[in-house]
């Protein structure tokens, strides 16, 4: 019997986890039935950061985002891709900005809002996908090191 030929890489995606000087989190709300971070799909053979660079000019005119040294990877495992049938792979940037961007994002919509850190501890399990806050919260604090950390 042939083996099954590999899953395209078709769902590529962002998400960005925007915080201001006060390390404060930027969630989007309304849309999904709970909370989430902004995020992007991204067509194949874009690369990753240079697609976050691109999406964050476009929606929130942050013209040059200072990246975190710490990013989340998520890649489905071949057995999880039944479900979807197809692979994903995402990155999850964390984003400096300042107190002007960070109040341009909270005046785009009634549904966005910023949660501190003792928020999203307390409110976790309401953000989308699951493990954001804890990344976020993990990097504000310093107990994250800086590079790749796997999200399953």
């Amino acid at each position: 019997m042939p083996a099954s030929p590999a899953p395209s890489v078709a769902d590529r995606r962002i998400l960005l986890l925007l915080l201001d000087g006060q390390d404060r989190l930027m969630l989007c709300g309304g849309c999904c039935g709970g909370w989430t971070v902004p995020q992007a799909l991204l067509a194949g053979g874009t690369d990753f950061k240079d697609g976050a660079t691109q999406y964050l000019a476009e929606r929130f005119h942050i013209a040059n985002p200072r990246f975190g040294s710490l990013y989340g990877v998520h890649e489905t495992r071949e057995s999880d891709c039944w479900e979807h049938d197809q692979q994903t792979v995402s990155r999850v940037f964390i984003v400096r900005i300042d107190s002007e961007e960070s109040d341009s994002f909270q005046a785009m919509s009634p549904s966005h809002t910023r949660w501190e850190i003792s928020e999203l501890r307390a409110r976790h399990r309401d953000i989308s996908p699951e493990g954001v806050a804890l990344l976020a919260s993990g990097y504000v604090e310093g107990w994250l090191p800086d590079g790749p950390i796997s999200l399953y």
